[in-house]
């Protein structure tokens, strides 16, 4: 029960971040939001014109930083505010690509499908770095990270695929 309770906790993030992200492209004008969607994915912003290795940097960082918040006690709980965090870029991105004028079949081809893929595989590494309240274990002791260098293994593979079906795609 705890298990499939956890999945369902990280698709209400996923889902409740996603749509924040939506709605806050509607209240932002859209000079301001290329600068910050430029700081997440340039290439949501300059098409196949940005640098290569820049959603590489972006990747690492995020996990870099939740796993930095998740070794100290006292802000180990803004590890999953990063995943949502995540995303609500994820959201915003996407409501600027379907306004600017991309492609319908780019969009679900290339970057729909692997967001998804890395934002729920971030969120899973949020939550094994620092545990939800239901899923915290009965005892205090840590709890084993041996699915850490998994997940980020995978979350690196899903970045490589997207860029290699970016550049394919553009």
């Amino acid at each position: 029960m705890a298990r499939s309770l956890s999945f369902v906790y990280l698709f209400v993030i996923l889902a409740i971040s996603y749509i924040g992200g939506a709605l806050l492209f509607r209240e932002w004008p859209v000079t301001s939001l290329e600068q910050i969607i430029g700081l997440y994915d340039q290439r949501v912003v300059k098409g196949s014109e940005a640098a290569l290795w820049s959603p590489i940097v972006v990747t690492l960082s995020f996990i870099l930083l939740a796993i930095i918040l998740s070794k100290y006690k006292r802000v180990r709980f803004i590890t999953m505010f990063l995943g949502a965090i995540k995303c609500a870029f994820f959201g915003l991105s996407s409501t600027y690509l379907l306004s600017t004028g991309l492609k319908l079949v780019s969009y679900t081809i290339w970057w729909f499908p692997f967001q998804l893929i890395s934002c729920l595989l971030f969120l899973i590494l949020c939550s094994v770095l620092s545990p939800p309240f239901f899923a915290t274990p009965a005892s205090k002791k840590d709890r084993p990270l041996t699915a850490v260098p998994p997940l980020i293994a995978l979350l690196l593979i899903t970045q490589i695929l997207e860029l290699s079906i970016f550049y394919f795609i553009k």
